[in-house]
């Protein structure tokens, strides 16, 4: 939330002083740069609306809850950055070349470039500082984390902050090269460039980020880490004697849905059976404190296709 949050400061600030350099200047880098951070801005928001609604409770006509409004949400600022962000950037970049004009008043371009950086590094460090506090309560590396939680938001904030400092490298650069004469004759098209390769960062970031969101929309199993804990928890039972079929799906970041086919010792009464689910369930909550829903089936020692495969 606070990371969210941030961005969303950072990048309204941002946006207001991008607009103005690009009318100031008439620079297509600029102009790319300023809808860049409205589509950023605008995804802060849509991360806020998936952090307020996931946590409503089950209902009717949704027995699983509404974990994940957090996937959705993620995705819609993904297609947003795509939409807007890139579209527009590729757009205005082809305009430049097609009818070039160099731009004017670089001196507001440096100024609101170098704030912009400024405050950009302020929200990816503090993206960053957040992340990685987590790693630690999960016994992760950053790198381990980022590439194994389920959590799209803190990603989508990282990963916008980085093509928004990229994105201002590439605007700096353009409006360097202008204002230097590098190639001469060449003045009014670097800055066309500028504004289709800021075009092209966002539409990687934005693929990378609906890949990623749309595994997690369809439903994706927990990691190897919870998975292991969570086999583990069940074998360790003194009752059980085999783990025919285990299946789990993310409900939201740190909601899992387990489902699993046991086989149990013959001996069992009904009630030795019923006593020994409820000490698994507690079992694997306290493996994996992520598991929010278990469903607990007895099986035959015949595998099932799943396990097979």
């Amino acid at each position: 939330m606070l990371a969210v949050v941030g961005a969303l400061v950072a990048n309204g600030i941002i946006t207001a002083l991008k607009f103005l350099a690009a009318v100031m200047t008439g620079s297509a880098g600029m102009m790319a740069e300023a809808f860049h951070s409205l589509a950023d801005t605008t995804n802060q928001i849509f991360l806020l609306l998936g952090l307020r609604f996931f946590r409503r409770p089950p209902s009717e006509r949704h027995h699983f809850g509404y974990g994940k409004e957090r996937f959705f949400w993620s995705f819609i600022a993904a297609v947003f950055i795509f939409g807007v962000g890139a579209t527009y950037a590729i757009y205005e970049g082809f305009q430049k070349l097609r009818h070039p004009h160099a731009p004017e008043n670089l001196a507001w371009a440096y100024w609101i470039l170098g704030i912009s950086f400024v405050l950009e590094a302020g929200s990816i460090g503090l993206a960053l500082y957040q992340e990685t506090q987590e790693a630690k309560h999960e016994g992760l590396s950053l790198r381990e984390y980022l590439r194994e939680s389920k959590d799209p938001t803190a990603k989508t904030v990282i990963f916008e902050d980085s093509a928004a400092l990229i994105g201002i490298v590439i605007a700096f650069a353009g409006i360097y090269l202008t204002d230097h004469h590098v190639i001469p004759g060449f003045e009014a098209y670097w800055d066309g460039l500028a504004s289709i390769l800021i075009g092209v960062v966002l539409a990687i970031v934005a693929f990378v980020l609906a890949k990623s969101t749309r595994g997690l929309l369809l439903g994706e199993a927990a990691t190897p880490k919870s998975l292991h804990a969570i086999r583990g928890a069940i074998k360790e039972h003194p009752n059980v004697n085999r783990v025919v079929e285990l299946l789990t799906m993310h409900l939201a970041p740190k909601q899992i849905l387990v489902n699993a086919h046991v086989n149990m010792k013959d001996s069992l009464t009904n009630t030795e059976i019923i006593d020994t689910i409820a000490e698994i369930e507690e079992r694997i909550k306290a493996a994996e404190p992520k598991v929010d829903m278990i469903f607990l089936e007895t099986a035959g020692l015949k595998p099932t296709k799943a396990e097979k495969t």
